[in-house]
């Protein structure tokens, strides 16, 4: 248990705290991307603190958006947007509220604590927090989290295999897993930024059924669009279809047009200075050698 801790995702440091009667940490596949006490490493980008208290549902209309699962809603509160969270499970009222500034570098979770006192130690960033939070602040021209299997080659190259769920990409990372010095940052999640002119894949702590879900990057060297197939083949896909696919597969906040925008413009850059190609191909190992080739 611990009362803070720092996670390092996709190169981003966050720093979470919490009340001293309040433990947390790290659930899952997060507990890789634990940062190790006394470990370097860049300053928190963003911090998050937790609190006990009385989540409540703001008396401002949502803004515009539903989860469409009735996990969660967002508003606009005084200091900035404002996530309140409800389950079947526990009842009516709110379960946890997170309140953020406008650049989602500065946040406050509150837990309300007959739904958690049974379940310490929390994870502050517990599904769906996690990826509402990051997919906001990667909005902030950070970056953008896809429907994506990272493959990262013996001698360094990125290659990333988008797809929706059922696409393939767990089976493809299963497969590329066995190969050696072949490391599967995901089967499920990756984030794209570009830095230092550079297009960058990184790990996530979310994972599909595969449960693949590790720390690290490599430099994006192509990008494979997935179907399923009676053979292995490749075939060349136009800019304007290559980025739509993307898109569909993106996690992107559409009530933001700023953060909307930056997602559109870094998706199209990346099919404009990457080879994009569809991939179709058979579940066995013979597509690792076809793609070799």
């Amino acid at each position: 248990m611990s009362s803070g801790f720092t996670l390092d995702i996709a190169g981003l440091a966050l720093a979470l705290t919490a009340e001293a009667d309040l433990p947390i940490e790290a659930e899952g596949s997060a507990r890789k991307f634990v940062r190790a006490p006394g470990a370097a490493g860049p300053a928190p980008f963003a911090r998050l603190h937790t609190r006990w208290g009385e989540p409540s549902v703001p008396a401002s209309a949502p803004l515009g958006f539903d989860s469409g699962k009735g996990l969660w809603r967002m508003y606009r509160g005084p200091g900035g947007p404002e996530f309140v969270f409800t389950s079947a499970a526990l009842g009516p009222a709110p379960y946890q509220a997170a309140a953020f500034n406008d650049a989602f570098t500065e946040g406050q979770v509150t837990l309300r604590r007959a739904s958690f006192a049974d379940r310490l130690p929390i994870y502050p960033l517990h599904y769906p927090l996690d990826e509402v939070f990051m997919v906001h602040l990667l909005a902030r021209e950070l970056g953008v989290e896809l429907h994506g299997a990272g493959v990262v080659t013996p001698d360094g190259r990125g290659w990333l295999f988008v797809g929706q769920s059922g696409a393939g990409k767990t089976t493809l990372s299963k497969l590329w897993r066995g190969e050696a010095g072949v490391r599967v940052l995901s089967d499920e999640r990756i984030i794209v930024r570009r830095e230092a002119g550079e297009l960058w894949m990184y790990g996530t702590p979310w994972h599909g059924d595969g449960y693949i879900a590790e720390p690290g990057r490599a430099p994006v060297e192509r990008v494979f669009l997935l179907r399923h197939g009676l053979e292995n083949a490749l075939a060349a896909v136009p800019r304007a279809q290559a980025a739509a696919r993307l898109f569909a597969c993106a996690f992107v906040p559409f009530h933001d047009a700023a953060g909307l925008a930056f997602s559109l413009a870094l998706l199209d850059d990346l099919v404009v200075s990457r080879p994009c190609e569809e991939l179709a191909f058979l579940p066995d190992r013979r597509v690792l050698e076809f793609l070799r080739r």
